[in-house]
């Protein structure tokens, strides 16, 4: 008998295409907070401040190339948050370039033994 076993139990409900509803939820919050300060910014200002608020509103929505499974928004909100001794950020590829090099120095040091 082959038993089935669920490997996610919490998933975020998609709202359209890669926007779910925490981000826009996110979104929501984004731009009542510019429209409301929207009323300090000088008059001839306020185009380029509402296309501004619209394009850092979308860019913070974005996945984070940092911290996977987080949004961009969420990566920035751990960094202002948390210990900086703590939080910090872990290069794959260069922890993987590391290895080799030393690989191959082990390697050239001892070339009659193997590994």
């Amino acid at each position: 008998m082959r038993y089935l076993v669920t490997k996610e139990i919490k998933s975020d409900i998609q709202v359209v295409w890669t926007l779910y509803f925490q981000d826009l939820i996110f979104l929501f919050i984004w731009g009542i907070a510019g429209w409301n300060m929207q009323g300090i910014v000088y008059e001839s200002m306020q185009i380029p401040f509402i296309i501004f608020t619209v394009v850092m509103g979308i860019i913070l929505v974005l996945p984070s190339t940092t911290n996977p499974k987080r949004r961009q928004y969420q990566s920035i909100v751990l960094c202002l948050t948390q210990n900086k001794a703590v939080y910090y950020l872990i290069r794959k590829n260069k922890e993987q370039s590391d290895e080799k090099k030393q690989d191959k120095g082990y390697k050239r040091k001892y070339p009659g033994r193997k590994l």
